[in-house]
């Protein structure tokens, strides 16, 4: 009985000093510039890039493939843009956090990105030593939204929940 209760005291402990799983994110973007940079980013942070993908298709098989914590979503993609992935992902993996990135952040991308199930929305001008942070606190249950575009985003999602009012 002691040796059992040794074995399991032992194991507890070694799990409290073990280094958390690093943070796995797919990055979606049309641009290869674009996706090496994000990997370099991340990859920095030691986050690990489970995956990589150019188009909106292709996002959607590689996370149901790679199963990352966090898929970064350009908005603009051929063959289904991030917004039609980030639903498809949301609908067949519903714990995966989804990040839509966009060159320009706008009302109608931040709705459309809160629709889809998106637990964030960014401008590509996010500064380099910022995204890994951002996705960190989205990894652990934060959303990340611009300030500006969250009072048009939160008066547009109440009034298209009211039916017949």
């Amino acid at each position: 009985m002691q040796l059992v209760a040794a074995n399991v005291a032992n194991r507890d402990a070694q799990e409290m000093t073990a280094p958390p799983r690093p943070l796995r994110v797919l990055v979606a973007d049309d641009h290869p510039l674009i996706r090496h940079s994000f990997r370099e980013d991340l990859e920095a942070a030691r986050i690990v890039v489970c995956g990589e993908a150019a188009t909106g298709a292709e996002a959607v098989r590689v996370a149901l493939a790679e199963r990352p914590d966090l898929c970064l979503l350009d908005v603009r993609m051929p063959e289904g843009d991030g917004i039609t992935a980030a639903g498809s992902i949301r609908r067949s993996l519903p714990t995966v956090k989804i990040v839509l990135i966009t060159a320009f952040p706008d009302e109608d991308g931040a709705l459309a990105a809160a629709r889809a199930g998106a637990d964030g929305y960014l401008g590509k001008d996010i500064a380099r030593r910022r995204l890994p942070h951002v996705l960190h606190a989205i990894a652990q249950g934060e959303t990340s939204y611009p300030r500006r575009l969250l009072y048009p985003v939160l008066r547009a999602l109440q009034g298209s929940g009211r039916s017949g009012t």
